[in-house]
């Protein structure tokens, strides 16, 4: 049967520890609450449209997910890696070959989607 001034001392210890955590529980709900000011403080700025948009009307700009049409390659792949640098990255991985492969396929078709593609299909091996 351990002591009474070893069942003190645990609970002295308890106690303690206890009186240390408080602080930090206090400073997490000062964050907390500094968090729901700034959240409040942005909501606030924020301007809201409550009208839907219309019906019929792209809200996808096509000229801003496609390459410039008709670059030569060494500008196809300067445009590429400043527009698509993982893509670009993994068209540097290709050969000589894969690469002018994914230049054709950007004659054809420019769209950021169909150039990742290519290089993706080519970078896997199904051709």
């Amino acid at each position: 049967m351990p002591s009474t001034t070893l069942r003190f001392s645990a609970r002295v210890g308890r106690v303690a520890g206890l009186l240390l955590l408080v602080p930090l529980l206090l400073g997490a709900d000062d964050y907390l609450r500094e968090i729901e000011e700034e959240a409040k403080r942005q909501a606030a700025s924020l301007v809201i449209d409550p009208s839907p948009p219309a019906l019929g009307t792209a809200t996808v700009d096509d000229s801003t997910d496609r390459l410039m049409a008709g670059l030569n390659q060494a500008a196809f792949e300067r445009v590429l890696r400043e527009n698509l640098p993982g893509t670009y990255a993994f068209y540097q991985q290709l050969g000589a070959d894969q690469q002018r492969l994914v230049y054709e396929a950007y004659r054809n078709d420019n769209r950021f989607a169909s150039i990742s593609e290519q290089v993706t299909r080519l970078l896997s091996g199904k051709y």
